[in-house]
């Protein structure tokens, strides 16, 4: 016998979804910024060395334990657009004839095809951040 009402009706994954998406949107939307790190950036290079170190490490190592968390919010942010994409697209797939595999083949080129077309707008923030983590380096190193 199943239960007529369950907390939690759905999965693990969609909960976290659920969470994270609208952190990623908003970060992509423009809501929030990297302008609070470059301005932290600017401020260690003019303080004394030894106080630049110490804080440009820490954020370098607050970095590189984050960056895992947020490569899973994009790879399930990825995963999430396939399969809605196949279950709007895969009817048409199926009335092609097409298999399983040459669909998602199909759907990850196009979709790949999309992220290159747009490439105008995630690259040069993406080069930004880039930029940003190379100077925290160097006023680590320096």
């Amino acid at each position: 016998m199943t239960p007529m009402f369950t907390l939690f009706p759905r999965r693990w994954s969609q909960w976290l979804l659920f969470l994270f998406g609208p952190i990623f949107l908003a970060t992509y939307f423009g809501l929030l910024s990297w302008e609070p790190v470059e301005e932290a950036i600017t401020q260690f290079t003019m303080q004394p060395p030894g106080l630049a170190r110490g804080e440009g490490l820490l954020g370098l190592v607050s970095l590189l334990l984050l960056t895992p968390l947020v490569g899973v919010v994009a790879l399930f942010l990825l995963l999430f657009v396939w399969v809605v994409l196949a279950g709007i697209l895969g009817p048409f797939g199926r009335m092609l004839g097409l298999p399983d595999w040459a669909f998602f083949l199909l759907v990850a080129s196009v979709s790949a095809g999309l992220v290159y077309a747009n490439s105008g707008a995630w690259l040069p923030w993406s080069l930004q951040a880039f930029e940003r983590i190379a100077s925290a380096y160097l006023i680590l190193l320096l």
